[in-house]
């Protein structure tokens, strides 16, 4: 986990931001992908080098294509969607990392001067 980052501070930031109508067809499992998300992407974060295993920052910059791609085979594997809801997923997903960095920025974790 990134130092100073508090999941369940950041699951409930994104989850009161999500538009539930844009993702219809995930709507009884958003809490649930939102939540194996933030873990993907801890695991993205660690496993590529932008967060040491302390949970500073790393070596690495973070690259937002390949951490898409990422947690969205991620979770498609977890939960074991068709290509279908995979892309559904896709739609969610790039939603949680927009809401993500919006997190980190309230919440002081990255400064971008």
């Amino acid at each position: 986990m990134m130092n100073g980052y508090n999941k369940d501070e950041a699951l409930a930031f994104i989850l009161s931001r999500i538009d539930l109508k844009g993702h219809k067809a995930l709507s009884f499992l958003i809490d649930q992908l939102i939540s194996q998300a933030i873990d993907a992407d801890m695991v993205f974060m660690h496993e590529t080098g932008v967060l040491d295993e302390h949970g500073d920052a790393g070596e690495n910059y973070y690259d937002d294509d390949e951490a898409f791609e990422y947690i969205v085979e991620r979770l498609a594997e977890q939960n074991g969607f068709d290509p279908d809801m995979a892309v559904k997923v896709g739609g969610l997903i790039d939603d949680y990392m927009e809401l993500q960095q919006e997190y980190l920025e309230v919440a002081g974790l990255v400064d971008w001067e």
